[in-house]
């Protein structure tokens, strides 16, 4: 029996012990208003949070990349609508100097307007982007990462837009269409002219085409850009449940801690009382 009440106080003590432990973690937690500061404290919680990190990284380095697609693929969506128009203009022009009621002196005015285009598209295909490199570069597309596996064209290469146009089968340049257009409403035959009809059609179809797949990529962009924000929108808040303090589960836990204390120091004092007694008894 005195072996066994040598033993209460100290097991009462170590449990004291433990208890206080815990206060001061409870303490800490509500004060920094974080529930753990060591990775010991919550394994899991902190392997979560870890790779709750990694990714937003990673999702924050995409919508840089997505900003700056954006603004390349909006600039070049500008430029090709602009070409676009230009092209419509350019065939209302050809279907004008197809009437051959034109004096020589209207049909010199309608090539000078062309050359006017053509001279734009030039200036447009050459343009530079907002860093400074060329807008329609030549070579192969330049591709952005903007998700795992995902890689897009901010703007189609020179080859595209002005290198490899789709004339009725076979393919020519910007500059080549442009040039034999005007070559023959300024001294071609009515035959040269009316072919030039068919031309002016398929450079109107190309360019149009690209506006729309422009358009497609910008809306696609920014919808990614939208879910990635999402993404990271979700992932913060869920951060912030694992490592954030539960202020009123922190308080609560808190006080029953001081409550299941003091009850182990009463039970202490009674269990040293008794073993006192017995060891005068």
């Amino acid at each position: 029996m005195e072996s066994i009440n040598r033993n209460r106080p100290n097991e009462s003590i170590q449990r004291q012990a433990e208890l206080s432990s815990l206060i001061g973690k409870a303490q800490e937690s509500i004060a920094s208003g974080k529930s753990f500061t060591r990775p010991s404290e919550a394994p899991s919680s902190w392997l979560e949070i870890s790779s709750l990190g990694r990714q937003s990284a990673i999702e924050t380095s995409w919508r840089t990349n997505i900003g700056r697609a954006e603004i390349l693929a909006q600039q070049a969506e500008s430029s090709l609508d602009t070409i676009a128009n230009g092209a419509i203009r350019a065939k209302e022009l050809v279907v004008l100097a197809n009437n051959e009621t034109l004096s020589p002196v209207d049909r010199e005015v309608i090539a000078v307007e062309l050359e006017s285009l053509h001279l734009q598209f030039s200036q447009l295909t050459q343009a530079e982007d907002s860093y400074g490199g060329k807008l329609f570069h030549a070579g192969d597309p330049i591709q952005m990462r903007i998700d795992t596996n995902v890689l897009v064209t901010p703007s189609p290469n020179l080859d595209t837009v002005a290198l490899s146009i789709d004339i009725g089968g076979s393919t020519s340049d910007l500059d080549t269409i442009m040039n034999d257009m005007i070559t023959a409403i300024r001294s071609g035959t009515p035959a040269d002219r009316t072919v030039q009809l068919d031309r002016a059609d398929s450079l109107v179809g190309h360019f149009s085409n690209l506006v729309a797949s422009q358009g497609l990529l910008v809306n696609r962009l920014d919808e990614q850009d939208q879910r990635l924000q999402q993404s990271q929108l979700t992932s913060t808040e869920r951060r912030s449940v694992l490592e954030n303090t539960d202020i009123a589960e922190a308080v609560s836990r808190f006080q029953s801690l001081l409550v299941n204390l003091e009850a182990a120091q009463k039970l202490y004092a009674a269990s040293s009382s008794t073993s006192l007694i017995s060891l005068i008894g």
